[in-house]
């Protein structure tokens, strides 16, 4: 093996997009208010046992896409070189520590602050008794590390958590096992699908000062990697990389399952998906600006809501969420947003084809959030970005309302979310 692997070198933007790839593969950054969020809205969805396969599932086919892109970029060539590759990704990208022995026939492995069960504990652990492990995601990344290491074929391996972090354990236990029947993976989602949706960029509204911010951001981020314990502590979330195919297959899933079998609920999952992107934006782009290091980049927010609405698109960018512009602004009564890309929309169309209305649950419910937070926080207070805080914006009777009128799931030039003033 030529080296280690280091997210820093195998990070790459397509720059005209905002999409952002880890060795060729999608990624995005997510904290972990959204992920406990999305994860139990998947769960809420279809049940704690189908979401958690789902769940496992996803994470198992996207990472073993990741992981195959990765061993070959350091000519990781033997078993033990692959399976120490894996162990450093999952670390670097911020999802705790593995320590992992494993055989072509399966084996065992043991999670340290695993990102899922160990901010479940921090953040529901004392109010919530959990009957079931959070990390998904790790076992799905333990059953395509061991294909991967052994040039297994993909779905041939399964992982289960036997004792996690969120159900008071010390440790996060997991078995990895044959599967007795091999699980089916849908088309690749690479690079080329996601820019065979995006269309050519387009300069919005302050588009100097967006792309002046999203790049520092960009720099900013390029050297961060999980700590000693495999975590990313950071503007008061805990960041992970994220295979953004995860998000979306665990997303998308769920609402045709839902829509398919009790077509009269399928609103109210699609609502929870939007939802998370208000999650995302209080807490993330939250923390973000309200952080010194904003603060040092670009000013800490004062009382125009317009320089809120050009951080929040700014650090849309930074994130790889696509390329997302202001269309149209008018303070307190009317913003629309539009992306000539989308990390949502490359996925879509890939698997499941052209879409018959809007479909980008997460850039609907941020672009929402962003005028939320232009509008209704009071930053020159540096309030506390707290649950009831955020109950008080998202919860009720929101003073705005939102509507996706144009898509690039629909074969639309661009995606377009306009928000505008109830009053």
């Amino acid at each position: 093996m030529s080296s280690s692997f280091s997210l820093k070198d195998h990070r790459a933007y397509a720059a005209e997009h905002d999409l952002m790839f880890l060795a060729g593969s999608p990624v995005v950054y997510h904290c972990h208010h959204f992920n406990l969020f999305l994860d139990q809205t998947i769960d809420d969805a279809l049940g704690s046992k189908d979401g958690q396969a789902l769940r496992i599932s996803a994470a198992h086919e996207f990472a073993r896409d990741l992981l195959e892109r990765a061993v070959t970029r350091v000519r990781a060539d033997t078993p033990a070189e692959r399976v120490q590759v894996a162990q450093q990704l999952f670390k670097a990208m911020g999802h705790g520590a593995l320590s992992a022995q494993l055989q072509a026939s399966g084996g065992t492995a043991r999670g340290s602050f695993t990102h899922y069960g160990f901010t479940w504990k921090e953040k529901y652990g004392a109010i919530v008794r959990r009957r079931f492990g959070a990390d998904a995601v790790a076992a799905g990344f333990l059953a395509a590390a061991t294909e991967v290491a052994y040039d297994l074929a993909p779905g041939s391996i399964l992982a289960r958590e036997t004792n996690c972090i969120a159900l008071k354990h010390d440790h996060c236990d997991f078995v990895i096992e044959p599967a007795a029947t091999p699980a089916a993976f849908g088309a690749i989602v690479g690079p080329e699908e996601h820019r065979s949706v995006a269309q050519p960029p387009v300069a919005g509204l302050f588009e100097d000062k967006i792309a002046a911010i999203a790049a520092g951001l960009r720099d900013f981020t390029a050297g961060v990697a999980g700590d000693e314990r495999g975590l990313v502590q950071a503007f008061g979330v805990f960041v992970t990389m994220h295979m953004a195919g995860y998000y979306n297959r665990i997303s998308y899933d769920a609402a045709r399952a839902v829509e398919a079998r009790a077509p009269a609920l399928v609103g109210d999952v699609e609502e929870l998906l939007r939802e998370s992107g208000h999650v995302c934006v209080f807490n993330t782009f939250g923390g973000i600006m309200l952080s010194p290091e904003w603060d040092g980049m670009v000013g800490a927010p004062g009382e125009d809501p317009t320089d809120v609405i050009i951080g929040c698109v700014a650090i849309a960018r930074a994130l790889g969420f696509g390329h997302w512009y202001v269309h149209e602004y008018e303070p307190r009564k009317r913003l629309v947003v539009r992306a000539s890309s989308t990390y949502e929309s490359g996925y879509y169309n890939t698997r499941h084809g052209r879409s018959t209305r809007p479909r980008e649950y997460f850039l609907q419910g941020a672009v929402l959030a962003f005028m939320q937070l232009a509008h209704r926080v009071q930053w020159q207070k540096k309030p506390a970005l707290t649950q009831p805080f955020y109950d008080s914006l998202f919860k009720g009777e929101i003073p705005c309302k939102m509507e996706q009128s144009k898509s690039l799931q629909c074969g639309d030039a661009f995606s377009e979310i306009v928000v505008s003033s109830k009053g």
